[in-house]
Formats: structure tokens, C-alpha cells, sequence
């Protein structure tokens, strides 16, 4: 299953452009910090598949490095509870890798 709202890359695509990072120096930029842990803790693995120890704090780490090494000053954003029309889809994501583990 697909993470997000399913159809927004679509809707948004004819507002958005691409932008080369030197055009946000000296920007402060919003980062949607969930996706962030999620991208380290999926991607970063070691040579037997295994998840890197520490990933996350790893991956923000060098992120973090980076932006401002380009003069980029980063804001996190971190999302509250889940909204109470997304409960169901939670738990069939839940089972569905609880299925997986099996």
C-alpha cells in the first residue's frame, strides 16, 4: 500500500517546477520529518540487509550537514495524531505487514 493521499503528486504536478539547491540558499525550508525517518530506516542497511543501528539519527545527521553546508536552514516538521478517517487505513496497514512477518 501506497503511503499518503493517493492522487496528490498528480493534482499538485501543474503548480510545481524543480529547483536546483543553490537556489534555496540562504532559504529556510519546511522537511516533512517523517519522511525523512522513514526513507533512513527503510533505505540504509547494512551488507547482510539489516537495518544500520542508529539509521535514523545517522541520516539526519548528514541531511542536516548538508542543507547547511549549502546555506540552507532547515524547519522539521513533525505531524500530530493521525486524522480519525485514516484509523481504518492504519490497520489494515498493520495487518497487512503483521501478514508479512509471518
Amino acid at each position: 500500500a501506497a503511503m499518503g493521499v493517493q492522487g496528490l503528486w498528480d493534482l499538485a504536478a501543474p503548480a510545481g517546477q524543480r529547483v536546483h539547491m543553490s537556489a534555496l540558499e540562504n532559504k529556510v525550508v519546511a522537511v516533512d520529518a517523517s519522511i525523512w525517518l522513514y526513507h533512513f530506516l527503510k533505505a540504509m542497511r547494512d551488507e547482510d540487509g539489516n537495518m544500520v543501528r542508529g539509521a535514523h539519527l545517522l541520516g539526519f545527521f548528514r541531511r542536516i550537514c548538508k542543507l547547511l553546508f549549502l546555506k540552507i536552514r532547515p524547519v522539521f516538521v513533525f505531524d500530530g495524531p493521525p486524522p480519525r478517517l485514516k484509523l481504518r487505513t492504519l490497520r489494515l496497514r498493520a495487518q497487512q505487514r503483521a501478514a508479512e512477518e509471518r
